[in-house]
């Protein structure tokens, strides 16, 4: 054991019964316990649902290529777990934290053991982890040490003062015991911890820290996170043990490291070895020897996750996996994943069922109000069974539970099947909920519901404004951000943003200063690159650039990286609407071949959503006008009457307005 004055004070403090042991995933990684670290753990939970799912439609292999899709995007660090976590408990509640329960495993590792026997030593003052399995507990139980765990609000509030010399023992991210007090999902990281676990944790911080196993991931963006960074200033010193495997400190590490300054030691060093030296060093009892030859922990926790996975119901299981498609940017492949299960029979038991109801919400979604299955004709040129499937799932569930969000999805689904005026009095009605805060009929479940339906009205709003409207949105959008702050969403709060930007960018607002004051929900949504959010900022930016003149090769950059985001998920009205701002673009630039090639490209399109075809007719007129071409009348007079026809009334106004020379 290296002998330095951290080091030999570390050993001072542990005889005295002065240290705390912050335990983290690292500990139960070793063997027999195996137990994976978060992302490995996320590509188990994801490879469960995909197997249930399978079995549940009698298609084995049918998900393989989905797998690693999603795979592909963890190693390209572009899906972290936590966001993983979130989709799932979104689509399934409270099961998702019943699934970690496989966590509970019975084979312990060296590492428990050493830690076991310096509690036995009374060397710890507590022990604090962020693993919800309970190996260390067993470990401290098997050597007869009283503990006492604490894991949800009022066990932190007693674990301030033990009783009887019981250890504390307190699990910052809950427990398996308690799937109520597990923490793992983004919007609960967002939205922190209690203040009853800060105040818990703040007397330790007197004492001398061992940071074992621990990554300290969420420091990376919170310096305030349970007060460790403050609290080092407080303490004797600190140990802070890196991986031999992966000696390197990421961004919260090093900023844990730096708080105790010279007070503090990082020696590269394995958590098993290390607490067993310093076991010895204080004369702690000697460990129980453990055979570490086998990953019998592992097998464990993917038999407990095919157990969970197959007590879903495969509605359950295909919301999952089709969230967790779109979260990584691969929504058409969600959506086809959503028709197979409401379109085909092996759902037939499960229909009527609130997970049934959730598909089909999320089904409609995808498919119709983000335009992905409307008007898209069978063999025989009628509407496909997937395009009015998508339309009746939302029609069949807005007097149910999900009613609320099932009309609100509503809005922008009958605008892309090219009803602009139903669109936009649901869309009014939405937006006149949020001014007097309540609506009628069904009523929200959630912030996210709020904010999502927020969101619906103003995609439909963007295409029949005026300044009535875009004040409706202005004086309405802090609600919806408020909402999606607080359920901690990062990325519903980044999608209203976006939607905000797009409704503004038709205006003489200052568009790029509104960017900036949204810098921030970005930067956060960033670290999943949503490509719903970031496609439609990129559209809003690359509209108004265009629109302000001068700026058109910056916008058409702009508009690129929308139509990128747009295929990807299969919103193909959104990219339609995209591709007829690059029309403008060229025009500006003078680009005329290429001009003309898109335009020639997009009539077809344009009969799919008869919604856009004002707003293509507009940008041909437009051109023409810029050009002197005695057409541009003809064609705003057609742009005029697509308008009415589309029930887009104030755009049909604000047409008519600029249609003469």
């Amino acid at each position: 054991m290296a002998t330095s004055a951290v080091q030999r004070r570390c050993e001072e403090l542990a005889a005295r019964g002065e240290l705390v042991i912050m335990a983290g995933a690292g500990v139960s990684a070793g063997l027999p316990s195996a137990v994976p670290s978060w992302i490995p753990l996320n590509a188990a939970i994801f490879g469960a649902l995909r197997a249930r799912l399978e079995a549940g439609t009698e298609r084995p292999g049918w998900l393989e290529d989905v797998e690693q899709s999603v795979g592909r995007a963890r190693d390209a660090q572009r899906f972290p777990p936590d966001y993983q976590a979130q989709l799932i408990e979104e689509m399934c509640g409270r099961r998702y934290f019943e699934g970690l329960q496989a966590l509970d495993i019975e084979h312990g590792n060296a590492a428990h053991e050493a830690i076991a026997a310096l509690a036995a030593a009374g060397a710890l003052r507590a022990l604090v982890t962020t693993n919800f399995d309970r190996l260390i507990e067993r470990a401290v139980q098997r050597r007869g040490v009283a503990f006492t765990p604490a894991f949800d609000e009022a066990g932190f509030v007693a674990a301030r003062e033990p009783r009887n010399g019981a250890l504390p023992v307190i699990k910052v991210h809950g427990c398996v015991s308690s799937p109520g007090s597990m923490v793992d999902t983004w919007k609960q990281r967002r939205r922190g911890r209690s203040q009853a676990l800060t105040d818990c944790l703040a007397p330790l911080h007197d004492a001398f820290w061992v940071y074992a196993g621990f990554s300290a991931a969420d420091l990376d963006d919170d310096d305030s996170y349970l007060g460790f960074i403050a609290g080092a200033a407080r303490s004797p010193g600190a140990v802070y043990l890196r991986f031999p495997g992966n000696p390197d400190l990421g961004p919260g590490a090093q900023k844990l490291v730096s708080a105790y300054g010279e007070r503090g030691d990082v020696p590269i060093v394995d958590v098993a070895e290390y607490l067993g030296d310093l076991g010895s060093a204080i004369d702690a009892p000697a460990t129980s020897a453990v055979a570490a030859d086998e990953a019998l922990g592992r097998a464990e926790i993917d038999a407990g996750l095919a157990r969970w996975a197959a007590a879903l119901t495969v509605s359950a299981a295909g919301l999952c996996v089709a969230a967790i498609l779109e979260g990584v940017g691969e929504g058409e492949a969600a959506v086809r994943v959503l028709d197979r299960l409401v379109r085909k029979d092996e759902l037939r038991e499960e229909r009527d069922t609130p997970d049934f109801r959730a598909l089909q919400l999320q089904y409609g979604r995808l498919g119709g109000a983000l335009g992905r299955f409307v008007a898209v004709p069978d063999m025989q040129g009628a509407a496909s069974n997937a395009s009015v499937e998508s339309v009746q799932s939302l029609l069949r569930i807005r007097d149910t539970e999900a009613g609320f969000l099932a009309r609100a999805w509503l809005a922008p689904m009958d605008l892309w099947r090219g009803d602009g005026a139903e669109a936009t009095a649901c869309a009014a009605e939405i937006i006149d909920g949020f001014i007097r805060g309540s609506w009628d009929g069904p009523q929200p479940r959630t912030d996210e519901e709020v904010a999502d339906a927020w969101a619906c009205a103003a995609q439909v709003l963007v295409f029949d404004a005026d300044g009535s409207t875009v004040r409706a949105l202005d004086g309405t959008v802090h609600t919806a951000i408020d909402r999606a702050r607080a359920a901690g969403d990062v990325v519903r709060e980044a999608r209203v943003a976006a939607l905000h930007l797009l409704a503004i960018a038709a205006t003489t607002a200052d568009l790029p200063a509104l960017t900036r004051s949204y810098g921030p929900v970005f930067d956060h949504a960033r670290r999943v690159d949503d490509g719903l959010a970031f496609g439609l900022r990129a559209l809003a930016v690359g509209r108004w650039l265009v629109d302000t003149g001068g700026h058109a090769q910056e916008g058409l950059a702009h508009l690129h990286d929308a139509t990128s985001h747009f295929t990807a998920l299969g919103m193909d009205p959104w990219l339609v609407f995209a591709e007829i701002q690059r029309i403008r673009a060229l025009a500006q630039l003078n680009r005329v071949a290429e001009l003309n090639e898109r335009i020639d490209r997009l009539p077809p399109h344009i009969d799919r959503f008869p919604i856009l075809r004002s707003c293509f007719y507009e940008a041909v007129a437009q051109m023409q006008r810029a050009f002197d071409d005695g057409d541009a009348t003809a064609n705003y007079a057609e742009a005029v009457d697509a308008a009415l026809r589309s029930g887009l009334r104030r755009r049909q106004q604000q047409l008519s307005a600029v249609a003469s020379p």
